[in-house]
Order: structure tokens, then sequence, then C-alpha cells
């Protein structure tokens, strides 16, 4: 039985990669915007020892069901034409076939993801032009992982660097949506906002130097320490990383590092301390160099109630992109669970405000 059904995804996998070929999204767009969507996507650094590699939309749905909140399946093998979407599709998420063998196991075969090499796996890539002063046009490129590997974290004492009583592995998700956001102003770059987990930084164009420079950065918000009778504190701390100075250029393309098993994105090859006391950290550096630019399935921009369709209907989803939360024991002394639910997708990322036709640097 157990063969049948990897004999029946087998088979599922061609399917959707044959309809993949057959849909494609057909949309009018300037040879002018293509151009800039094109020339400024990332090179994206994967770390030298990344095990989790992104993958198709399509590589990964014939591995999930669709349940609700009660573990109910409500659909079974999609598709990205079949997915269910809108408004009802919220309270839902994917959840593995397969069952993982505990909350932070990573025993399934679909989270290794699939080569980047000669542009296998694609960016999904979001762009919108406004009617404004400054013909305002934002653009965000995506990137899909079937899973995020958590972080190991003191949830004894830490003492001096060291950690006196137990480590646990956590924050790890199935699922795992991230990316960068490009705002042009009158053909030429703006600005740039790396995201980072639930946090990130805004960097802006510097036409002397030829590179963005930091800008703004957000803080991480964390659960933190015991209170002094030694009981888990519902405290929340309030941290702010040391964000990179700079993102640099190759050509025209803005170099990112992606953190090592869960694909923050940070301007530097370094090591990134964003919550101090646990601590969490991201490793990056120079390992396996992504050209974003081989392969960019462009989507326009829709508002929220108008549906994509055709191979695009997958963005409609609404729900988590991954398992149910577990391991949730010490969520309220860390902010995390072994397993983190899983992310919402690309329609719900939003990274800067409309525009408005004013100069200031505020107005971003």
């Amino acid at each position: 039985m157990h063969q049948q059904g990897k004999n029946i995804r087998k088979w599922f996998h061609l399917f959707v990669f044959v309809c993949g070929l057959i849909a494609h999204p057909s949309e009018s767009i300037t040879p002018e915007v293509e151009q800039l969507i094109r020339s400024w996507s990332p090179l994206i650094w994967l770390h030298s020892e990344e095990s989790f590699l992104p993958s198709t939309v399509e590589f990964f749905l014939p591995e999930v069901t669709i349940q609700d909140e009660e573990g109910t399946i409500i659909q079974d093998y999609v598709t990205p034409e079949t997915l269910i979407g809108g408004e009802n599709s919220s309270v839902l998420h994917m959840q593995t076939r397969e069952p993982l063998d505990c909350p932070a196991c990573y025993n399934l075969d679909v989270f290794f993801g699939q080569s980047i090499e000669m542009g296998g796996v694609p960016v999904y890539t979001i762009y919108r032009e406004y009617d404004d002063a400054f013909n305002t046009l934002d653009v965000s490129y995506f990137a899909f992982y079937p899973y995020n590997r958590g972080k190991d974290a003191c949830v004894g004492v830490p003492v001096n660097g060291s950690c006196v009583g137990a480590e646990k592995n956590l924050g790890n998700h199935v699922g795992d949506w991230e990316h960068n956001a490009l705002r042009f102003r009158n053909g030429k770059p703006y600005m740039i906002h790396l995201n980072v987990h639930s946090f990130g930084a805004y960097y802006t164009w510097n036409e002397t130097t030829n590179n963005f420079q930091f800008f703004v950065g957000e803080e991480v918000r964390a659960a933190v320490g015991r209170d002094y009778n030694d009981e888990p504190s519902e405290m929340e701390g309030r941290y702010e990383p040391q964000y990179p100075q700079t993102v640099e250029l190759i050509g025209t393309h803005p170099v990112v590092y992606s953190a090592n098993g869960s694909h923050g994105l940070w301007g530097s090859a370094d090591v990134h301390t964003y919550v101090p006391g646990l601590p969490l950290q991201d490793f990056t550096d120079e390992g396996m160099a992504w050209t974003t630019w081989d392969n960019l399935i462009i989507i326009p921009w829709l508002p929220s109630n108008i549906s994509y369709e055709g191979n695009l209907n997958w963005l409609n989803f609404l729900g988590d992109w991954g398992n149910s939360a577990e391991g949730c024991e010490y969520e309220i002394v860390t902010g995390e669970c072994e397993l983190g639910s899983g992310p919402s997708g690309p329609r719900s990322k939003v990274d800067f405000p409309d525009p408005e036709p004013k100069t200031s640097m505020q107005n971003y």
C-alpha cells in the first residue's frame, strides 16, 4: 500500500509538471518594466551547508493535503489549478501527507527541495505599477522552500555564552516563503527591503556609491526569560539586530545572503544575532550562487477581490503553507514551538505603503 501511494504521487508530479508547461501566465507588460524586473532580480547566495533547497509550488503540493483546524481533510491531491482559495481558505492549512517522526524531525524527501542549477527553480515575481507622480513600480521576488530548519535555543539558563540545562531545536516549520522587494521611481531604484523571518530592513539607493545603504531596521519581538520566581514569563522583549550597512550589487543585481536552514535574507556573509539571550543566530556565506534571473515567473499584482486563474490559482490560497504547530511546551518562554505553523503565502506580504506624491524620505 505504501508503494502504491508513492506511485500515485509519482504520476501526480508528472501531471502537474505537464500542466505547468501548458498553462503560462499571459499578461501585458511593457518591455521597460520587464527589463527592470529582470535586470534587478537578486543574486541569492545559499549557504555552503544548505540542505533545505527551494522548490517549485508544483513539487510541493502533491505531498500535502488541505486541512481545517480540526484536522479534517478538505482537499486531497491538489494542483496549482485546483487549490482552494478565497476568504474561506484563510482558516485552512497544508499538512504533509506522511507524518513527521517528531516535531523537529525532517524525515520527508520533499523537504530537501530541488536543484537551483540551470534555472531549475523559479522565483515568483509579483509586480505592481502605480499611477502616481513618480511612476512607482514595486517588485517582490518570492522564493519557496518546502522546509525551514529552526534554531538550537537554550531553554535552561544561559550563562556566559553557555547553556545550563536543556537545549531544544525550535522554530522549524513546513513551508517557507522568503522574499525581497524593490521599489522603483521613474525607472530607477529607490529602496529595497530584505525580509528576515518576521522582521527585516530597508535600504535606500545611493547613485553615487552604486549600492543600497541602510535606512531603517525592524525590531524583533520575542518572549524572554523567566520572572523572579523562576516561573515562565509572558513578557516580550524587543531587539534590533545589527543589520549590515549596505546591500551591494553585481552588475545591477542586488547581492543577498540566505541564512542556513531558515533562509532569511541578509545583506552580508556573516553571523547575524537577532535575539541575544537564547541566542538566535543566522549564518550566511557565499556557498551556492542562485542567479534568480535565469527563471522568473513574472506575475501582475491583483487586488484581493480579484482571483488569479489557471496555474496561478494557487496564489488565492490564504491559509498556512505548512503543518499545524506541535511541541509548544516551551513557547511561553521562547516564543517558539519545536514545529511552528506554516507561513502565509505571497498575497499577504506588503513591504511598502501605497506611494504618495511627496519627495520626503519618510514617505517610502
